[in-house]
């Protein structure tokens, strides 16, 4: 299994449910999803560790053998095998559904959100939407 069949499979199980956006790393295999607009977070799809500057809420490694919560810099990120992909799309969408419950107007913030990410350097600039029509 490679990062880019992961992937596909969780693009087709999470599309129409949550805003996709993808960026594919130049130098390695990596793959970035970040969802509705960043605010259910980001997934890194990897056949290696990761920078260290660089943190991700959901990662799934492709020599992961347990799924594995790492508590950095305050914040939990969560690892996980290829073999647990629907496992993080499930946390993924209950995450989503979290938010909802938090934001009073969750799509006037995924708005906001949609703005400011539109002239946003980085992961923005080279990030292109992933529709359902596509999964």
């Amino acid at each position: 299994m490679t990062t880019d069949d992961v992937a596909a499979a969780v693009i087709k199980r999470l599309s129409g449910k949550v805003v996709i956006h993808r960026l594919d790393a130049y130098s390695t295999n990596s793959i970035y999803l970040k969802f509705d607009y960043g605010i259910v977070n980001s997934l890194r799809i990897s056949d290696h560790e990761g920078k260290k500057y660089l943190s991700y809420r959901y990662n799934i490694l492709l020599d992961q053998q347990v799924r594995e919560v790492r508590h950095i810099n305050g914040y939990d990120r969560i690892f996980y095998p290829p073999s647990m992909l629907d496992r993080c799309c499930d946390e993924i969408l209950a995450a989503k559904e979290q938010k909802l419950q938090y934001y009073a107007d969750y799509d006037g913030v995924m708005k906001k959100a949609r703005r400011d990410s539109a002239y946003a350097r980085g992961f923005w600039q080279k990030a292109w939407e992933v529709y359902p029509d596509e999964a």
